[in-house]
């Protein structure tokens, strides 16, 4: 998708501001609190209802509005299909979010018309933090690549709180057992989705590594939540006083973990830090060419700071990457300069306010 028009109201510190981008590369500068970074908030805000700073709207309120509005039209370049969006959110919590003119209750439909990618200066957490970083960038995968994935998630979802909410509550075996069945279907399918796309999305990076004649190398695995030695069904049964005694389900996805290795030794270990710094671009850019090929839909990719993240020559290489997706990119940071011989629309933020393009 690419986004044609953004309009942005009271997010952060901008007040108003309309901004037409640029089909390929969009660069946006500015010194820090300027605004820049919030403009790629706005645009992921949009797609998922927050931003990938925080999950708590009223702080993406300016500070004396009540309300941030946000509206954006974006196309398919594969069928020139025009959408529109708008994304309102009130301090109360209400929430008014609109999708070619009908309201919709599920931010999901929006999402899934317009994916987003975002890589920050902390995506490096992705190997550094612990397993939830990882099953996240999993379900982002997943969730574009499986139509079936949205309703077996929720599915799975409901079923974990209600078994946990009965074993918090010290029910008897009678009731957890009517939870059981649809917690184990549904986390047995959900495990399947992430299994098959945790090997499409190994071949990918392999794929990434040799393009860009990388000096180390890296191994995926995905490990469910639980023992293989039983079924998930039989487990719930067996660990059933121990999940008691937690008072929380032990077994299932929820606990599953997608490694990165290299010869057997967590990547971590072994990487410098500049090496993990491109492996999770890679891996970035490993998840935008399945998406490419499954559906023909490219993501808007959100690149905030990426020079302070990546040295010069990493910079531009990732760059050049991401434009051979022909997809739409962001880039945000004080100095983009290394960046500009590529076509690309300029935009300079200055207190919240765009005060130059070019």
């Amino acid at each position: 998708m690419i986004l044609t028009k953004l309009d942005v109201s009271d997010f952060r510190n901008i007040q108003n501001l309309s901004l037409t981008p640029h089909p390929r590369l969009n660069l946006v500068s500015g010194n820090n609190g300027s605004g820049k970074s919030s403009i790629l908030e706005s645009i992921q805000c949009l797609s998922t209802g927050h931003s990938f700073r925080t999950r708590k709207a009223r702080e993406l309120i300016s500070r004396n509005a009540q309300s941030f509005t946000l509206t954006a039209l974006f196309s398919d370049p594969q069928t020139s299909r025009e959408h529109r969006t708008g994304l309102l959110r009130q301090r109360d919590g209400s929430v008014e979010l609109r999708l070619d003119f009908e309201e919709v209750k599920s931010i999901a439909e929006v999402t899934r018309l317009l994916p987003v990618k975002t890589l920050t200066p902390d995506s490096h957490r992705l190997i550094q933090e612990g397993p939830d970083e990882r099953r996240q960038f999993l379900d982002w995968g997943v969730f574009h690549m499986e139509h079936a994935y949205l309703n077996t998630w929720r599915q799975f979802k409901r079923s974990l709180s209600q078994r946990n909410q009965l074993l918090r509550d010290m029910a008897p075996s009678s009731e957890l057992k009517t939870w059981d069945s649809l917690f184990a279907e549904s986390a047995v399918m959900l495990n399947t989705f992430r299994n098959d796309y945790v090997e499409k999305l190994s071949k990918a990076l392999q794929i990434r590594l040799l393009d860009i004649d990388a000096r180390f190398h890296v191994e995926l695995a995905y490990r469910p939540g639980w023992s293989t030695d039983h079924s998930l069904a039989e487990l719930l049964v067996k660990n059933l006083d121990y999940h008691r005694r937690m008072k929380t389900t032990t077994d299932g996805p929820h606990r599953a973990e997608m490694s990165l290795t290299t010869d057997g030794v967590p990547a971590k270990q072994v990487l410098s830090r500049g090496q993990q710094k491109v492996l999770v671009y890679l891996l970035h850019l490993a998840q935008l060419d399945l998406l490419d090929q499954s559906n023909a839909r490219q993501a808007v990719v959100l690149c905030d700071d990426l020079t302070s993240e990546l040295d010069q020559e990493h910079s531009t290489e990732i760059i050049n990457q991401l434009l051979k997706l022909n997809g739409q990119v962001f880039v945000s940071g004080v100095n983009l300069d290394v960046l500009r011989h590529h076509d690309h629309a300029a935009f300079h933020m200055e207190h919240g306010s765009l005060k130059n393009v070019v």
